[in-house]
């Protein structure tokens, strides 16, 4: 499966407070929370102080951020801001994707003197087609390990016929890390016909055929599409699904088999060398 970058988020504390306003309300999630001034409850040992920023998608790569984060404490009905710091920080990635922002009101956006949609906004929309902007955000809900969100997304995309290589590996992944392998399976098959299999697709459809007990399918679509991995990552990770679920599944003659494949291919060891040397020293322990 794919990795993402990003980086250290504000952590969310619990919401326990006596004192928060009424109209805060912390159940909006990052998706939804997009191009809305945002906030997310800290405590100090004094008062209650609100982290706050405007939550924005950067497609340029940095996905979906905080920008101008500040702080206001809520003193007899009213929204203080506090005094900018010559080392505050910016921007801030969005590394927590379980958060639940609250959405400040039009009422309070003009109370702490802020702009609905910062001028700075225009500058991270490079992107003219509203279906690769909805793609792009997917993959990094997706990378950010929150496919129940991405995939409504993904569908939807779907639905008005929009087709791209990265449309359905992006579904492909979804449903993997859904566990909903037969969808998985589904959807690269539709993508190989259309001409978009590569090594991603080839990748995500050994791990659902591997996940749904389809084995021999998987063992015989590996063997055929071994040449067009690329990256030899995603050729080992796939390798390494085949002896690892050939093993848990007890049939040692194809645990031997595949890693004879992993060795043909990784003489010297890849990334799970280690994991691949300790489960041969187990097999060898086996043979008469």
């Amino acid at each position: 499966m794919k990795k993402y970058f990003s980086i250290v988020f504000l952590a969310l504390c619990s919401i326990i407070y006596a004192q928060i306003p009424n109209d805060l309300k912390f159940e909006t999630n990052f998706v939804d929370a997009e191009n809305h001034w945002v906030v997310v409850p800290t405590k100090t040992e004094k008062d209650i102080n609100f982290a706050y920023g405007f939550l924005y998608f950067d497609e340029s790569g940095g996905g979906y951020s905080l920008q101008e984060v500040n702080e206001f404490t809520f003193t007899d009905g009213k929204f203080v801001k506090a005094a900018s710091k010559a080392n505050e920080m910016n921007i801030v990635r969005l590394g927590n994707p379980n958060i639940k922002f609250a959405l400040l009101s039009d009422s309070r956006i003009k109370e702490l003197q802020l702009v609905k949609l910062p001028a700075f906004l225009k500058h991270y929309n490079s992107l003219k087609d509203d279906n690769e902007k909805k793609v792009l955000r997917a993959s990094a809900i997706n990378a950010l390990n929150r496919s129940d969100l991405a995939l409504p997304i993904l569908e939807g995309v779907k639905a008005r016929d929009y087709s791209s290589q990265k449309l359905f590996f992006e579904m492909a992944y979804a449903y993997n890390a859904l566990k909903n392998y037969s969808k998985a399976e589904v959807i690269i098959n539709e993508a190989e016909k259309k001409g978009y299999l590569d090594e991603l697709l080839i990748k995500e459809k050994i791990y659902s055929l591997s996940h749904n007990n389809k084995l021999e399918e998987a063992d015989r679509f590996l063997l055929k599409n071994i040449s067009e991995f690329k990256s030899s990552l995603y050729k080992e990770e796939s390798i390494g699904n085949m002896v690892g679920n050939y093993y848990n599944s007890k049939n040692i003659p194809k645990v031997k088999e595949w890693l004879s494949v992993y060795y043909k291919h990784f003489p010297e060891g890849g990334r799970y060398k280690n994991d691949m040397g300790k489960l041969k020293a187990e097999i060898d322990k086996t043979l008469p």
